[in-house]
């Protein structure tokens, strides 16, 4: 009885795929541990032919199998790979507000490996670093060696995960930029609340991090893109594809149009109404009453429909660009 009730929630809610767009696989998941300073675990969801059976996973619901045997690949056609890094830089989170998207790219034949991140007070450095060794791990294991194709990697990343991803792709974060953006934008407090202006960061350098993945093709979802001034995203010569909410207080002049101007290759930039957390997944029932900010939207936004045309343009991006 329980199944069955779940698997119409999953109907009811519409998060199947769109009608008339091909799913060749079903879509699995499994949790990996990552050793660092800090274990974190890594979600990774993968192709596979085994029927989807829902999981429940605290207040998210799954509609994938766990654990099921990785769908069989050509020894010429592995499959390409796309690392996540979800966002709330100033904490731990969780890639499960984005499980419809990563699960959709599953079905699509991708390969995702996205980090749980730990709090830490050094995100900009600890963060990049996690998303490497998640892919490593995810590497070395016997279900996934022979399934991944490193030559084909790509990266998504939402909010302070749009800044990671864009510091794991090789760009260098520059908080000296960011301090005088802040100084000159007190209406933009979603990029700048808590930066200091004072003239404390104006000396910071702005270094490359170890932890660079090589990358194909980037996906930014509401980036936080104060953090970066044109010579420091030199090295982001590569596809993106880049999305900011019409009603965002994450103002799109610092950030996300800024990042357009600056990038060497102009993005592909979409918009979508609502405000920033829109990208999030709908949110179930339970968490609308604790996280209104995360869940709610304006009265004329149907979230819903906008994850329905986003999950298909983001893996139509990768699988052109992988």
């Amino acid at each position: 009885m329980r199944l069955s009730l779940c698997v119409l929630l999953l109907i009811v809610a519409g998060i199947s795929t769109p009608r008339g767009y091909a799913q060749p696989f079903h879509a699995g998941f499994t949790r990996l541990t990552i050793r660092d300073v800090e274990p974190f675990d890594a979600f990774v969801a993968y192709p596979t032919q085994a029927p989807e059976i829902p999981v429940q996973d605290g207040p998210f619901t799954l509609a994938a199998s766990r654990d099921v045997p990785v769908a069989p690949v050509s020894s010429r056609a592995p499959y390409p790979v796309v690392l996540f890094s979800h966002g709330s830089g100033r904490g731990p989170g969780t890639p499960l507000v984005h499980r419809d998207l990563l699960l959709h790219l599953a079905r699509q034949g991708f390969i995702v490996v996205a980090p749980f991140h730990p709090g830490t007070r050094q995100p900009l450095k600890d963060r990049p670093r996690q998303v490497r060794k998640a892919l490593a791990t995810a590497q070395a294991d016997s279900r996934f060696a022979a399934a991944v194709d490193p030559a084909r990697a790509g990266m998504i990343g939402f909010s302070f995960g749009g800044a990671v991803t864009l510091i794991a792709a090789g760009a260098m974060a520059d908080l000296a930029h960011l301090s005088a953006y802040c100084r000159e934008h007190r209406d933009d407090p979603r990029a700048c609340d808590g930066i200091p202006t004072d003239g404390s960061l104006d000396n910071v350098p702005a270094p490359k991090s170890p932890d660079t993945v090589s990358l194909k093709a980037l996906v930014l979802l509401e980036p936080f893109g104060a953090l970066f001034e044109r010579q420091g995203l030199a090295a982001i010569d590569l596809p993106v594809l880049l999305y900011h909410a019409l009603q965002s207080d994450l103002r799109v002049e610092g950030n996300a149009g800024a990042l357009a101007r600056a990038l060497p290759r102009p993005p592909q930039h979409l918009s979508v109404p609502g405000r920033h957390f829109v990208f999030v997944d709908p949110c179930p029932a339970m968490l609308l009453a604790q996280a209104p900010v995360v869940c709610s939207d304006p009265p004329d936004v149907d979230r819903a429909a906008i994850h329905q045309r986003l999950r298909p343009e983001v893996a139509d991006f990768l699988r052109r660009n992988l």
